[in-house]
């Protein structure tokens, strides 16, 4: 379970893990799951999966999926490349603009995703617990945060929460981020999104914070936890299908709902008093420091 502190202490925090854990995904091992039907690609079968990734180190280019084969160009370190699939033992197939340029060892890569909206999205969702809400949400990218010294971003969104809870209409904001490279900075592509409740408590330091792990490569979100316990509870729904961000998102918020107990929403509506506009949340929210992982 991740442990939230403020926005600024956390990202300090998040940055110093990073630099080790940058090191550790150089030489991990860590397969990708696909499901897709084989391809060629340069004579050699391959798993599809597309995706971006960083060349975290110089890298050779190999004209086939194994160390001894020709050399056919080398990748900087802070390249960014496009893969388009899989090979045996770690390989991975690179295309550029269109040309399929060779294949690289994948422990050298660190996988990203794009958390851009084009759109807000919408939805309803249901806490599903006594003294809870049935609420209409929102979801509106913000644009994204730089974490210091490293060349990788963290997608922001501005979650609208327009809810009843028996007689009584609550609306209120929360900030809500994705980690554009994997949480524990693996080969794995695994994203943490997180949505943060602020001032529940009384106190800018005590931030709420539901986080939901988004695995890319099996589809799917899973619900990881929230750093305090007496507003928290098991969502119904733990595990949820998601083939793309948006989906992960809307996914994420519908289940971040069901985790929130009735101790929470008696402090969120007695701290939540306008109705029915307001103001926009500034950028406070906890970001990453290590989730315990699925």
């Amino acid at each position: 379970m991740m442990m939230a502190s403020n926005r600024h202490g956390s990202r300090m925090v998040y940055a110093l893990g990073v630099c080790a854990a940058v090191l550790v995904a150089a030489f991990s091992g860590g397969a990708f799951a696909a499901e897709k039907k084989d391809v060629m690609f340069r004579g050699v079968k391959i798993k599809p999966q597309v995706g971006t990734y960083i060349v975290l180190k110089d890298v050779r280019i190999r004209s086939a999926p194994k160390t001894k084969s020709k050399k056919v160009g080398l990748f900087k370190a802070g390249s960014r490349i496009h893969v388009v699939g899989r090979a045996a033992f770690a390989w991975v197939a690179v295309r550029e603009n269109g040309k399929d340029v060779g294949f690289v060892y994948d422990q050298v890569l660190l996988p990203l995703i794009d958390g851009t909206l084009e759109n807000e999205l919408t939805g309803k969702a249901a806490s599903g617990v006594k003294g809870g809400a049935t609420c209409d949400y929102t979801i509106s990218f913000e644009g994204k945060s730089a974490v210091e010294g490293h060349i990788f971003e963290i997608a922001d969104y501005d979650v609208l929460w327009d809810c009843r809870t028996g007689a009584r209409k609550v609306k209120f904001r929360t900030p809500m981020f994705i980690t554009e490279a994997p949480y524990q900075m693996g080969p794995k592509r695994i994203f943490q999104i997180n949505i943060d409740i602020l001032d529940l408590d009384g106190g800018y330091e005590e931030i709420f914070s539901t986080t939901i792990l988004f695995n890319l490569d099996k589809d799917r979100i899973v619900f990881d936890g929230v750093n305090i316990e007496k507003y928290g509870k098991i969502p119904k729904t733990k595990i949820a299908k998601v083939t793309s961000v948006p989906e992960a998102l809307t996914a994420t918020v519908e289940m971040a709902i069901q985790a929130w107990n009735k101790a929470a929403w008696t402090d969120l509506i007695k701290n939540m008093p306008k109705y029915p506009d307001p103001l926009p949340v500034t950028k406070k929210s906890a970001k990453p420091v290590g989730a315990s992982g699925q």
